[in-house]
Protein backbone atom coordinates (compact mmCIF):
# COMPACT_ATOMS: atom_id res chain seq x y z
CA UNK A 1 0.00 0.00 0.00
CA UNK A 2 2.32 2.05 1.03
CA UNK A 3 4.81 1.53 -2.09
CA UNK A 4 1.67 2.73 -4.44
CA UNK A 5 1.22 5.81 -2.35
CA UNK A 6 4.87 6.22 -2.71
CA UNK A 7 4.45 6.07 -6.06
CA UNK A 8 1.68 8.61 -6.40
CA UNK A 9 3.22 10.99 -5.24
CA UNK A 10 6.77 10.63 -7.16
CA UNK A 11 4.00 11.70 -10.10
CA UNK A 12 2.79 14.13 -8.28
CA UNK A 13 6.07 16.15 -7.70
CA UNK A 14 7.31 15.30 -10.87
CA UNK A 15 4.46 16.55 -12.67
CA UNK A 16 4.40 19.70 -10.16
CA UNK A 17 8.56 19.81 -11.19
CA UNK A 18 7.59 19.87 -15.21
CA UNK A 19 4.33 22.28 -14.84
CA UNK A 20 6.46 24.45 -13.10
CA UNK A 21 9.52 24.28 -15.68
CA UNK A 22 7.53 24.84 -18.48
CA UNK A 23 5.57 27.87 -16.92
CA UNK A 24 8.75 29.20 -16.48
CA UNK A 25 9.77 28.73 -19.74
CA UNK A 26 6.56 30.03 -20.73
CA UNK A 27 6.97 33.25 -18.67
CA UNK A 28 10.54 33.90 -19.49
CA UNK A 29 9.60 33.47 -23.64
CA UNK A 30 6.43 35.40 -23.15
CA UNK A 31 8.84 38.03 -20.76
CA UNK A 32 11.45 38.06 -23.90
CA UNK A 33 8.88 38.85 -26.40
CA UNK A 34 7.85 41.78 -24.29
CA UNK A 35 11.23 42.95 -24.08
CA UNK A 36 12.07 43.05 -27.30
CA UNK A 37 9.12 44.66 -28.59
CA UNK A 38 9.94 47.57 -25.78
CA UNK A 39 13.57 46.92 -27.30
CA UNK A 40 12.45 47.55 -30.80
CA UNK A 41 10.61 50.39 -30.11
CA UNK A 42 13.35 52.41 -27.85
CA UNK A 43 16.07 51.12 -30.59
CA UNK A 44 13.60 52.67 -33.28
CA UNK A 45 13.20 55.94 -31.11
CA UNK A 46 16.85 56.28 -30.45
CA UNK A 47 19.05 55.11 -33.65
CA UNK A 48 16.56 54.57 -36.33
CA UNK A 49 13.98 52.43 -38.32
CA UNK A 50 14.52 48.07 -38.60
CA UNK A 51 13.34 47.88 -41.85
CA UNK A 52 16.31 47.80 -44.06
CA UNK A 53 14.18 49.11 -46.66
CA UNK A 54 13.98 52.38 -44.66
CA UNK A 55 17.80 53.00 -45.40
CA UNK A 56 17.18 52.39 -49.61
CA UNK A 57 17.60 55.88 -51.74
CA UNK A 58 15.90 56.50 -54.80
CA UNK A 59 18.21 55.87 -57.12
CA UNK A 60 19.18 58.91 -59.43
CA UNK A 61 19.39 58.29 -63.55
CA UNK A 62 22.57 56.63 -64.68
CA UNK A 63 24.07 59.08 -66.67
CA UNK A 64 23.69 62.11 -64.13
CA UNK A 65 25.63 59.51 -61.34
CA UNK A 66 28.89 61.06 -60.84
CA UNK A 67 29.69 57.63 -58.92
CA UNK A 68 29.63 55.99 -62.02
CA UNK A 69 32.63 57.93 -62.72
CA UNK A 70 34.05 57.56 -59.29
CA UNK A 71 33.87 53.83 -59.18
CA UNK A 72 35.15 53.58 -62.58
CA UNK A 73 37.83 55.43 -62.04
CA UNK A 74 38.39 54.27 -59.20
CA UNK A 75 38.94 50.60 -60.41
CA UNK A 76 40.98 52.12 -63.63
CA UNK A 77 43.98 52.67 -60.80
CA UNK A 78 46.89 50.35 -61.45
CA UNK A 79 49.58 50.89 -58.50
CA UNK A 80 51.92 47.86 -58.57
CA UNK A 81 52.12 46.13 -54.91
CA UNK A 82 55.52 47.47 -54.31
CA UNK A 83 54.42 51.13 -55.18
CA UNK A 84 51.38 51.21 -52.85
CA UNK A 85 53.50 52.09 -49.99
CA UNK A 86 54.96 55.03 -51.69
CA UNK A 87 51.96 56.30 -53.08
CA UNK A 88 50.59 56.56 -49.25
CA UNK A 89 53.70 58.20 -48.97
CA UNK A 90 53.24 60.53 -52.14
CA UNK A 91 49.65 61.55 -50.89
CA UNK A 92 50.59 62.09 -47.12
CA UNK A 93 53.61 64.06 -47.43
CA UNK A 94 54.35 67.91 -48.99
CA UNK A 95 55.54 68.18 -52.48
CA UNK A 96 59.01 70.15 -51.32
CA UNK A 97 59.24 66.94 -49.53
CA UNK A 98 59.27 64.54 -52.25
CA UNK A 99 62.61 63.17 -52.95
CA UNK A 100 64.04 62.69 -56.30
CA UNK A 101 63.68 58.85 -56.25
CA UNK A 102 59.94 59.85 -54.96
CA UNK A 103 59.53 62.14 -57.89
CA UNK A 104 60.52 59.82 -60.41
CA UNK A 105 58.24 57.51 -59.08
CA UNK A 106 55.54 59.23 -59.16
CA UNK A 107 55.87 60.33 -62.66
CA UNK A 108 55.80 56.15 -63.88
CA UNK A 109 52.41 56.17 -61.44
CA UNK A 110 51.38 59.18 -62.95
CA UNK A 111 51.71 58.30 -66.50
CA UNK A 112 50.07 54.85 -65.79
CA UNK A 113 47.19 56.03 -64.62
CA UNK A 114 46.16 59.09 -66.57
CA UNK A 115 42.47 57.12 -67.50
CA UNK A 116 42.31 56.72 -64.18
CA UNK A 117 42.39 60.38 -63.61
CA UNK A 118 40.15 61.18 -66.40
CA UNK A 119 37.84 59.35 -65.44
CA UNK A 120 37.71 60.51 -61.87
CA UNK A 121 38.23 64.29 -62.76
CA UNK A 122 34.72 63.09 -65.01
CA UNK A 123 32.84 63.23 -61.58
CA UNK A 124 33.94 66.67 -60.26
CA UNK A 125 31.24 68.78 -60.27
CA UNK A 126 28.39 66.49 -60.78
CA UNK A 127 25.37 67.13 -58.68
CA UNK A 128 24.18 63.71 -57.59
CA UNK A 129 26.87 60.99 -56.50
CA UNK A 130 25.02 58.18 -55.51
CA UNK A 131 27.68 55.13 -54.46
CA UNK A 132 25.17 52.70 -53.84
CA UNK A 133 22.84 53.27 -57.25
CA UNK A 134 25.43 52.21 -59.27
CA UNK A 135 25.33 49.13 -61.34
CA UNK A 136 27.63 46.26 -59.18
CA UNK A 137 27.63 48.08 -55.83
CA UNK A 138 27.36 45.13 -53.67
CA UNK A 139 30.95 44.78 -54.89
CA UNK A 140 32.96 46.43 -52.55
CA UNK A 141 35.14 49.18 -54.11
CA UNK A 142 36.55 50.13 -50.46
CA UNK A 143 40.24 49.33 -51.45
CA UNK A 144 40.21 51.26 -54.91
CA UNK A 145 39.06 54.11 -53.92
CA UNK A 146 41.67 54.63 -51.20
CA UNK A 147 44.13 54.09 -53.93
CA UNK A 148 42.03 56.47 -56.16
CA UNK A 149 41.99 59.16 -53.38
CA UNK A 150 45.82 58.69 -52.77
CA UNK A 151 46.33 59.14 -56.71
CA UNK A 152 44.30 62.27 -57.12
CA UNK A 153 46.17 63.60 -53.53
CA UNK A 154 49.57 62.83 -55.05
CA UNK A 155 48.70 64.24 -58.20
CA UNK A 156 47.23 67.74 -56.64
CA UNK A 157 50.07 68.25 -54.71
CA UNK A 158 52.65 67.93 -57.75
CA UNK A 159 50.09 70.12 -59.29
CA UNK A 160 50.19 73.07 -56.74
CA UNK A 161 53.88 72.35 -56.76
CA UNK A 162 54.45 73.58 -60.37
CA UNK A 163 51.98 75.96 -60.20
CA UNK A 164 49.10 74.16 -62.24
CA UNK A 165 46.41 75.82 -60.60
CA UNK A 166 43.50 74.22 -62.77
CA UNK A 167 44.90 70.69 -62.75
CA UNK A 168 45.31 71.25 -59.02
CA UNK A 169 41.31 72.25 -58.63
CA UNK A 170 40.71 69.61 -60.68
CA UNK A 171 42.09 66.80 -58.54
CA UNK A 172 40.76 68.58 -55.68
CA UNK A 173 37.72 68.76 -56.23
CA UNK A 174 37.56 65.13 -57.49
CA UNK A 175 38.80 63.83 -54.33
CA UNK A 176 36.27 65.97 -52.48
CA UNK A 177 33.66 65.00 -54.38
CA UNK A 178 34.57 61.33 -53.81
CA UNK A 179 34.78 61.57 -50.04
CA UNK A 180 31.87 63.39 -49.08
CA UNK A 181 29.94 60.31 -52.06
CA UNK A 182 31.60 57.60 -49.74
CA UNK A 183 30.68 59.31 -46.37
CA UNK A 184 27.17 59.65 -47.74
CA UNK A 185 26.70 56.00 -47.49
CA UNK A 186 25.16 54.38 -44.47
CA UNK A 187 27.75 51.30 -44.28
CA UNK A 188 30.42 51.57 -41.67
CA UNK A 189 33.41 50.69 -44.40
CA UNK A 190 32.56 52.91 -46.75
CA UNK A 191 31.80 56.31 -44.28
CA UNK A 192 35.56 55.19 -43.10
CA UNK A 193 37.29 55.27 -46.57
CA UNK A 194 35.54 58.67 -47.27
CA UNK A 195 36.53 60.00 -43.89
CA UNK A 196 39.92 58.94 -44.88
CA UNK A 197 39.54 60.50 -48.49
CA UNK A 198 38.71 64.11 -46.60
CA UNK A 199 41.71 64.12 -44.68
CA UNK A 200 43.91 63.13 -47.43
CA UNK A 201 41.96 66.04 -48.88
CA UNK A 202 43.03 68.65 -45.73
CA UNK A 203 47.00 67.83 -46.06
CA UNK A 204 46.60 69.09 -49.84
CA UNK A 205 44.68 72.12 -48.54
CA UNK A 206 46.87 72.84 -46.14
CA UNK A 207 50.06 72.78 -48.96
CA UNK A 208 47.78 75.17 -51.28
CA UNK A 209 46.74 77.35 -48.54
CA UNK A 210 50.15 77.91 -47.83
CA UNK A 211 51.54 78.97 -51.34
CA UNK A 212 52.72 82.58 -51.61
CA UNK A 213 51.08 83.04 -55.05
CA UNK A 214 47.58 82.49 -53.40
CA UNK A 215 45.02 85.19 -53.94
CA UNK A 216 41.50 85.89 -52.34
CA UNK A 217 39.57 83.99 -55.00
CA UNK A 218 41.55 80.72 -54.56
CA UNK A 219 40.85 81.28 -51.03
CA UNK A 220 37.39 81.14 -51.60
CA UNK A 221 37.10 78.39 -54.23
CA UNK A 222 39.45 76.03 -51.58
CA UNK A 223 36.40 77.23 -48.65
CA UNK A 224 33.89 75.63 -51.70
CA UNK A 225 35.21 72.33 -51.90
CA UNK A 226 35.30 71.23 -48.17
CA UNK A 227 32.73 68.59 -47.58
CA UNK A 228 29.43 69.17 -46.05
CA UNK A 229 28.35 66.00 -45.64
CA UNK A 230 27.18 65.72 -41.62
CA UNK A 231 28.96 62.43 -40.66
CA UNK A 232 27.81 61.66 -37.13
CA UNK A 233 24.35 61.38 -38.51
CA UNK A 234 25.30 58.85 -41.39
CA UNK A 235 27.24 57.34 -38.57
CA UNK A 236 24.20 56.72 -36.68
CA UNK A 237 22.42 56.07 -39.96
CA UNK A 238 24.98 53.01 -40.25
CA UNK A 239 24.25 51.92 -36.91
CA UNK A 240 20.38 51.32 -38.20
CA UNK A 241 20.93 49.82 -41.09
CA UNK A 242 23.27 47.45 -39.55
CA UNK A 243 20.92 46.64 -37.32
CA UNK A 244 17.96 46.08 -39.75
CA UNK A 245 20.25 44.09 -41.26
CA UNK A 246 20.95 41.84 -38.75
CA UNK A 247 17.15 41.31 -37.78
CA UNK A 248 16.26 40.38 -41.47
CA UNK A 249 18.94 37.78 -41.32
CA UNK A 250 17.59 36.86 -37.69
CA UNK A 251 13.91 36.82 -39.11
CA UNK A 252 14.71 34.25 -41.61
CA UNK A 253 17.78 32.14 -39.71
CA UNK A 254 19.11 31.42 -36.64
CA UNK A 255 22.30 31.74 -34.30
CA UNK A 256 24.27 29.16 -36.04
CA UNK A 257 23.34 31.82 -39.65
CA UNK A 258 24.61 35.27 -38.10
CA UNK A 259 27.67 34.12 -36.30
CA UNK A 260 28.90 31.50 -38.72
CA UNK A 261 29.13 28.55 -36.90
CA UNK A 262 27.58 25.58 -35.48
CA UNK A 263 26.27 26.29 -31.68
CA UNK A 264 25.98 23.64 -28.89
CA UNK A 265 23.05 21.77 -27.63
CA UNK A 266 23.41 23.79 -24.15
CA UNK A 267 23.43 26.81 -26.16
CA UNK A 268 20.57 26.04 -28.33
CA UNK A 269 18.60 24.89 -25.36
CA UNK A 270 19.30 28.26 -23.63
CA UNK A 271 18.51 30.16 -26.95
CA UNK A 272 15.20 27.90 -26.67
CA UNK A 273 14.76 28.76 -23.03
CA UNK A 274 15.64 32.68 -22.92
CA UNK A 275 13.28 33.04 -25.93
CA UNK A 276 14.03 36.63 -27.24
CA UNK A 277 15.77 38.20 -24.29
CA UNK A 278 18.84 37.92 -25.54
CA UNK A 279 18.27 39.51 -28.41
CA UNK A 280 16.39 42.49 -26.86
CA UNK A 281 19.89 43.04 -24.55
CA UNK A 282 21.65 43.48 -27.93
CA UNK A 283 19.47 45.95 -29.17
CA UNK A 284 19.29 47.69 -25.83
CA UNK A 285 23.16 47.79 -25.88
CA UNK A 286 23.10 49.95 -29.22
CA UNK A 287 20.68 52.10 -27.55
CA UNK A 288 22.87 52.78 -24.85
CA UNK A 289 26.41 52.87 -26.46
CA UNK A 290 25.08 55.23 -29.67
CA UNK A 291 24.96 58.23 -27.05
CA UNK A 292 28.42 57.31 -25.69
CA UNK A 293 29.74 57.14 -29.16
CA UNK A 294 28.28 60.56 -30.36
CA UNK A 295 30.15 62.34 -27.10
CA UNK A 296 33.73 63.92 -28.01
CA UNK A 297 35.78 60.83 -27.92
CA UNK A 298 38.13 63.31 -25.83
CA UNK A 299 35.91 63.82 -23.27
CA UNK A 300 34.54 60.24 -23.42
CA UNK A 301 33.93 57.89 -20.69
CA UNK A 302 36.80 54.94 -21.03
CA UNK A 303 33.36 52.62 -21.28
CA UNK A 304 30.17 52.60 -22.78
CA UNK A 305 27.43 53.18 -19.77
CA UNK A 306 27.17 49.53 -18.01
CA UNK A 307 25.11 46.70 -19.68
CA UNK A 308 21.72 45.78 -19.26
CA UNK A 309 20.63 43.48 -16.61
CA UNK A 310 20.22 40.13 -18.37
CA UNK A 311 20.07 36.21 -16.91
CA UNK A 312 22.48 34.98 -19.19
CA UNK A 313 24.88 36.38 -20.57
CA UNK A 314 24.48 35.26 -24.49
CA UNK A 315 25.67 35.48 -27.90
CA UNK A 316 24.48 39.29 -29.25
CA UNK A 317 26.53 39.91 -25.33
CA UNK A 318 29.14 38.63 -26.92
CA UNK A 319 29.22 40.07 -30.38
CA UNK A 320 28.76 43.48 -28.58
CA UNK A 321 31.74 43.13 -26.00
CA UNK A 322 33.72 42.73 -29.26
CA UNK A 323 32.13 44.94 -31.30
CA UNK A 324 32.67 47.91 -28.92
CA UNK A 325 36.10 48.83 -28.83
CA UNK A 326 36.29 48.83 -32.55
CA UNK A 327 33.37 50.74 -33.04
CA UNK A 328 34.47 53.29 -30.27
CA UNK A 329 37.21 53.96 -32.18
CA UNK A 330 35.68 53.96 -35.97
CA UNK A 331 33.28 57.20 -34.12
CA UNK A 332 36.76 58.71 -33.10
CA UNK A 333 38.24 58.67 -36.41
CA UNK A 334 34.99 60.33 -37.89
CA UNK A 335 35.06 63.22 -34.70
CA UNK A 336 38.77 63.57 -36.05
CA UNK A 337 38.06 64.39 -39.60
CA UNK A 338 35.30 66.85 -38.40
CA UNK A 339 37.71 68.61 -36.27
CA UNK A 340 40.30 68.88 -39.06
CA UNK A 341 37.41 70.52 -41.60
CA UNK A 342 36.37 73.36 -38.74
CA UNK A 343 39.97 73.89 -38.62
CA UNK A 344 40.01 74.29 -42.90
CA UNK A 345 36.96 76.55 -42.48
CA UNK A 346 38.73 78.57 -40.22
CA UNK A 347 41.95 78.76 -41.54
CA UNK A 348 40.64 79.63 -44.83
CA UNK A 349 38.70 82.21 -43.41
CA UNK A 350 42.23 83.41 -41.75
CA UNK A 351 43.81 83.36 -44.58
CA UNK A 352 41.46 85.42 -46.32
CA UNK A 353 41.32 88.05 -43.92
CA UNK A 354 45.47 88.57 -43.51
CA UNK A 355 45.34 88.28 -47.50
CA UNK A 356 42.66 91.34 -47.36
CA UNK A 357 44.18 93.27 -44.60
CA UNK A 358 47.66 92.58 -45.05
CA UNK A 359 47.81 90.44 -41.47
CA UNK A 360 46.20 88.24 -39.25
CA UNK A 361 44.15 89.21 -36.72
CA UNK A 362 45.05 89.15 -33.65
CA UNK A 363 41.90 86.98 -31.56
CA UNK A 364 39.24 84.69 -33.47
CA UNK A 365 36.14 86.60 -31.63
CA UNK A 366 34.96 87.08 -34.74
CA UNK A 367 34.86 83.24 -36.17
CA UNK A 368 31.73 81.35 -35.09
CA UNK A 369 33.96 78.26 -36.13
CA UNK A 370 36.41 79.33 -33.23
CA UNK A 371 34.15 79.85 -30.08
CA UNK A 372 32.45 76.05 -30.60
CA UNK A 373 34.77 73.22 -29.09
CA UNK A 374 36.23 70.78 -31.63
CA UNK A 375 33.66 67.20 -32.30
CA UNK A 376 37.27 65.06 -31.70
CA UNK A 377 38.72 66.56 -28.59
CA UNK A 378 35.78 68.85 -26.88
CA UNK A 379 38.78 71.73 -26.84
CA UNK A 380 38.60 75.13 -28.77
CA UNK A 381 41.06 75.27 -31.35
CA UNK A 382 43.82 77.26 -30.03
CA UNK A 383 45.22 79.92 -32.05
CA UNK A 384 48.75 81.84 -31.75
CA UNK A 385 50.47 84.90 -34.45
CA UNK A 386 53.91 84.67 -34.53
CA UNK A 387 56.66 87.76 -34.37
CA UNK A 388 56.73 87.14 -38.10
CA UNK A 389 53.47 87.73 -39.19
CA UNK A 390 52.53 83.90 -39.60
CA UNK A 391 49.59 82.41 -37.55
CA UNK A 392 48.99 79.02 -36.20
CA UNK A 393 45.81 76.93 -35.57
CA UNK A 394 45.92 73.66 -33.27
CA UNK A 395 43.31 71.28 -32.02
CA UNK A 396 44.72 70.60 -28.82
CA UNK A 397 46.15 66.98 -27.79
CA UNK A 398 44.48 66.19 -31.22
CA UNK A 399 47.49 63.82 -32.44
CA UNK A 400 48.09 62.33 -29.04
CA UNK A 401 44.09 61.29 -28.71
CA UNK A 402 44.08 60.06 -32.71
CA UNK A 403 47.24 57.87 -31.65
CA UNK A 404 46.07 55.98 -28.97
CA UNK A 405 42.57 55.32 -30.59
CA UNK A 406 43.98 54.01 -33.79
CA UNK A 407 46.93 52.17 -31.14
CA UNK A 408 49.89 53.20 -33.92
CA UNK A 409 52.16 55.62 -32.41
CA UNK A 410 53.44 56.65 -35.71
CA UNK A 411 50.16 58.10 -37.13
CA UNK A 412 49.92 62.06 -37.19
CA UNK A 413 46.62 62.99 -37.48
CA UNK A 414 47.63 66.76 -38.90
CA UNK A 415 46.04 68.80 -35.57
CA UNK A 416 48.21 71.46 -36.31
CA UNK A 417 48.26 74.20 -39.14
CA UNK A 418 50.68 77.21 -39.79
CA UNK A 419 49.83 80.24 -42.17
CA UNK A 420 52.36 82.34 -43.93
CA UNK A 421 52.95 85.59 -43.12
CA UNK A 422 50.01 87.31 -45.80
CA UNK A 423 52.77 90.87 -45.50
CA UNK A 424 55.16 88.58 -47.16
CA UNK A 425 53.05 87.52 -50.01
CA UNK A 426 51.37 90.97 -51.20
CA UNK A 427 54.94 92.24 -51.26
CA UNK A 428 56.03 89.04 -53.89
CA UNK A 429 52.73 89.67 -55.86
CA UNK A 430 54.18 93.35 -56.42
Amino acid sequence: MWQKRWFRWTVRILALVALATLAGIFYLRLHGENELAEARKEFEAKVGPLDPAAYQTKAPQEEENGAVWLRAGARAVVIFQPERAGLKSLAETPSSRWTPAQVAQFKVIQERNAPALALLDRAAGTKVCDVSAVPGAEDRWGMPSIKAARLLAADAREAASQGDVERFFRRAEALSVLAAAAEREPETLMLLVGSYAERLFYMVLQEAAGSPSLDKAAVARLGGLVPKVALMEVWQRSRGKEMAEFEARMAKGTEEDYLGMKPSWSARLKEWILGDLDHAAYLRMWCREMPWTLEPCGLRSPSPPPPPRTLLMGAWSTIGSIQTPSLSAAAGRLQATLALRQMARLGLQIRQMGLEAGAYPSALAAFPDARVPDPFTGKPVQYTVHSDGSATLAIPDGDALYRKISLNKNLVLGASWTLPPPSREASRRK
